[in-house]
């Protein structure tokens, strides 16, 4: 099928011409009732016709003469009548196809239909009339954008999507299209753009993984006289950078991985999201100033070195600050041990790490110091601890070597703590554990030491009020404890126990030594 206009080829179906976009003027098929129009009058035609045609076979078989006038004009008004019948039918059809043809709603519904039946070439045409008929009617726009996009016309559906989000900017259909077309092009970053344009918040989470917002502050810009934990958060999967000293953010700063901590002074935080992408948001910006007191580095002895028996480590600390510290080597912060009395140095080497912080929050500068501890013993720390088991078992205080009690189905456990010295000698320590066939342990707040040269064994017994604090120091640690080895202790020896006398300055002179055996069982526990 050729253009009337250009003479250019044309598919068809077409209603207007691709290359100079004239408009086609013919009759397309016809409706059921045209057609029935069209019939009626044939029909008709037929029906005069016929009339005429048996009127001259009477004529003929009567014999009656007829003249070649009469039969002439009778001839000659059947053929008037069928030609004006079979133009009246045309007049009819076109005018009925002309108001179709310019009636937008018509098309639209031709459209539909031939959507339905998966016929989209036709379908393109009849929608590609009803936008022209009616360019602003996003319902329209949106059946020639499927057709189109079933067609695979990708620039021309990206078009029409488009001028549809101009007129209804929350159009899912749109939105879905758009996003098909840019996703199998791998053009995220018009994914990202055309989503943070859209102002429906419920069509945006359908795509979370493609948009990259701006990170989230844990705190606004302003003055604060705290330190402040500043955590950053982002949107979606993906990786946060910043700087803290005014400079652009950029897949070359930092990662963000764990609060930032502002201490004292004043901070200019920027950062950005990339997404999984590689799609990258727009800038977040934050102005802090932190005015807090810093706390000065705090004093420990003794002095970092080696050592043969028991020894006190000691800390002070500036006026209303906290002290934490770790003898593993790990960093002291806020959330590991705080001291509040000296502590005695595990045996073997120990790094120990000390900090103070400001009650505002402000950490001051850190101390560590390295010790070695090497007693000088003629039992070790497992086969004093044998020794303590024997000597209970004579006191009838356990049964056998796994504590294992006379009543209930539990045993007694006895973990070391430390060394210590009491009145002159040198002891190791065990703190007591009551673990029940659950498995859960307790501590009785029973303590006993062992002779590090003779092996000597005694209950260690002290006064009611440094128990109390010691319990309460423990406060759950010990049941967190139970079953450990004895590889484990140097890490552990200094938890929870720092506190048996927080008034005086050697904690071990309110211990006094009690011979196995002089005591009831039963108030042990």
């Amino acid at each position: 099928m050729k253009c009337p206009r250009c003479g250019s080829e044309m598919k068809e179906g077409m209603l207007f011409c691709e290359h100079c976009g004239g408009e086609i003027r013919m009759v397309q098929d016809f409706e059921p009732e045209i057609d029935g129009i069209v019939t009626g009058l044939e029909n008709a035609s037929n029906f005069r016709q016929a009339k005429v045609n048996k009127e001259n076979e009477e004529e003929w078989e009567t014999g009656a003469p007829a003249s070649r006038g009469r039969r002439s004009g009778r001839k000659k008004r059947a053929l008037l009548t069928a030609g004006c019948a079979i133009l009246l039918a045309a007049g009819i059809t076109a005018v009925i196809w002309g108001l179709r043809f310019r009636n937008a709603d018509y098309q639209y519904g031709r459209a539909m239909r031939y959507i339905q039946a998966g016929a989209y070439d036709t379908a393109c045409a009849y929608a590609e009339r009803a936008v022209r008929l009616a360019p602003d009617d996003a319902e329209y726009l949106s059946a020639y954008a499927v057709c189109l996009a079933q067609t695979g016309l990708r620039e021309e559906t990206v078009s029409v999507c488009r001028r549809i989000l101009e007129l209804d900017a929350s159009n899912e259909q749109a939105y879905r299209a758009l996003v098909a077309i840019y996703e199998e092009d791998g053009d995220y970053e018009k994914i990202n753009e055309l989503l943070l344009s859209c102002p429906d918040e419920q069509i945006v989470s359908a795509y979370p993984a493609f948009v990259a917002k701006p990170p989230e502050f844990s705190y606004e810009s302003g003055i604060y006289d705290e330190a402040l934990s500043l955590r950053l958060s982002a949107n979606t999967s993906g990786t946060i950078y910043y700087t803290m000293d005014g400079s652009m953010p950029d897949e070359t700063s930092p990662a963000y991985a764990s609060p930032i901590f502002l201490e004292a002074g004043a901070y200019q935080i920027r950062a950005v999201f990339v997404n999984q992408y590689g799609v990258a948001s727009e800038e977040a910006e934050g102005s802090f100033y932190v005015d807090v007191t810093v706390p000065d580095a705090p004093q420990v002895s003794p002095e970092e070195g080696s050592y043969s028996r028991p020894t006190l480590i000691t800390v002070t600390g500036g006026e209303n600050c906290r002290i934490y510290y770790t003898t593993d080597g790990s960093a002291p912060t806020q959330d590991k041990t705080e001291y509040t009395g000296p502590v005695p140095m595990p045996v073997g080497v120990t790094r120990f790490r000390v900090i103070c912080y400001s009650l505002a929050g402000a950490a001051g500068e850190e101390v560590s110091l390295t010790y070695s501890l090497n007693l000088r013993a003629s039992l070790s720390i497992e086969a004093a601890r044998n020794k303590l088991l024997i000597e209970l078992m004579a006191a009838d205080m356990i049964q056998d070597m796994d504590g294992t009690v006379e009543t209930g189905s539990g045993h007694y456990v006895y973990n070391y703590r430390y060394a210590v010295t009491i009145d002159g000698s040198d002891y190791y320590l065990y703190r007591e554990y009551y673990e029940d066939g659950a498995g859960n342990s307790a501590a009785t707040g029973t303590n006993y030491v062992v002779d590090i040269m003779d092996g000597t064994c005694y209950k260690a017994v002290q006064t009611a009020q440094t128990a109390a604090r010691a319990a309460e120091a423990d406060g759950g640690q010990d049941a967190s404890r139970q079953g450990e080895t004895e590889r484990h202790a140097g890490a552990e020896q200094t938890e929870g126990q720092a506190v048996q006398s927080q008034a005086a300055a050697d904690p071990w002179s309110s211990l006094t030594l009690q011979a196995l055996g002089a005591q009831d069982r039963t108030s042990d526990g």
